[in-house]
């Protein structure tokens, strides 16, 4: 992993008037405030990214919300939150600088950012699990900074990234479109953990952003897609990409309908991100013998998991992150046209109203909010 301590990251500055960088903060619970902090200087092993965009996902909310999503899902417990932490992990911009030993000739590249780091030395890193590491550096995610006096992420103008965690973004995909590829590496992930492939059926419940790149994943490797959204909005963004069936829950049963469309058999792999107890429910009751569930929003207070539930080989899990090469596969989807994500961006704001887009996506029913990006330097 090399060095991580903030020192051999940002170099030592002898100027008494360091170069300045916008960034948005994390100070307190629903508290963010635009600073002027340090721009930090490249070391050995990172490149300077000029952030062109970044996106809000999901556990950003959940951050802004006093909640540590990173260390829930891959340590099982909550981690208090840095004191003083930047956001955003769905970054894409150009390199603006690099360190020492780096490649000079990247500066310029339009990049997309590996969002963590990991130790390579701990058992599930060894076993080939990098996504499980439990000493994981974490861009946004205020994961293996703790030395440092700024925790590092992509609601700024500039952010740290390793050299090998930059990969190159092609031109076929805007800075915008590039927000969505870390949550398609996650919907790679989860595909892939449930096993669905050509022949089989996939439940995906909820098409919110990582539900409907969920779908189209599954359907890209060749099952039978049935998806579901009880948002109006959404479910359109759903009929228009996910090819395959797209159901309103309240008006058709899940379960019954997969039932009828297997001629009883069942799905064989559902991914849950909805964390509704009625919708784990309807996906549990249509699981084929030796199906999986994989809950990406962790299964609902009440949940019930018994004999009746496992029996036939069936099996639940969550799924965390992902395999860090499962990012350069959601760069191909995208880049190939296997994967779209057309007019699901809603709102673009400036670094300085992060608090406010926030709060939009937060409010995304009354907003109409789907996908937000947050442009430094608009």
């Amino acid at each position: 992993m090399g060095s991580r301590t903030q020192e051999d990251t940002i170099g030592d500055c002898e100027d008494p008037m360091p170069e300045t960088m916008r960034a948005a903060l994390l100070t307190g619970l629903r508290q963010v405030e635009v600073q002027d902090v340090p721009k930090p200087t490249p070391h050995e092993g990172w490149v300077l990214m000029k952030v062109e965009a970044c996106g809000i996902c999901g556990s950003d909310l959940r951050y802004f919300e006093g909640e540590n999503p990173w260390s829930l899902h891959t340590l099982g417990y909550h981690k208090p939150l840095p004191p003083r932490m930047i956001l955003g992990h769905e970054l894409a911009g150009t390199i603006e600088a690099v360190g020492r030993g780096c490649d000079e000739s990247r500066v310029g590249d339009r990049v997309v950012a590996l969002c963590f780091e990991v130790c390579g030395e701990c058992p599930s890193c060894l076993r080939g699990d990098q996504q499980l590491c439990p000493n994981t550096q974490h861009l946004g995610h205020g994961a293996g900074f703790d030395d440092w006096d700024l925790n590092p992420g992509g609601y700024a103008q500039y952010c740290l990234v390793w050299e090998n965690r930059a990969l190159p973004l092609p031109q076929a995909i805007a800075y915008g479109e590039a927000a969505f590829l870390d949550g398609l590496a996650v919907a790679v992930h989860a595909v892939k953990r449930v096993g669905v492939g050509e022949g089989d059926h996939c439940l995906v419940l909820g098409c919110g952003p990582i539900g409907l790149l969920c779908a189209q994943v599954a359907a890209a490797r060749g099952a039978e897609v049935i998806a579901t959204e009880i948002d109006r909005a959404a479910r359109g963004h759903a009929q228009r990409l996910v090819r395959g069936a797209v159901l309103d829950p309240s008006e058709t049963d899940p379960g019954e309908f997969a039932l009828r469309a297997t001629e009883g058999f069942g799905v064989q792999g559902v991914i849950d991100t909805t964390g509704s107890l009625a919708a784990q429910e309807s996906g549990i009751a249509c699981l084929a013998p030796a199906g999986g569930m994989v809950f990406l929003a962790g299964p609902a207070d009440g949940l019930h998991i018994g004999l009746k539930e496992i029996a036939g080989e069936r099996w639940y899990s969550t799924s965390a992150n992902f395999d860090p090469p499962e990012l350069q596969e959601a760069i191909d989807l995208l880049a190939a046209g296997d994967v779209s994500v057309e007019g699901l961006i809603t709102h673009h704001f400036p670094l300085d109203d992060a608090a406010e887009a926030l709060d939009t996506m937060d409010r995304k029913k009354e907003t109409g909010a789907y996908k937000i990006i947050i442009q430094p330097w608009l």
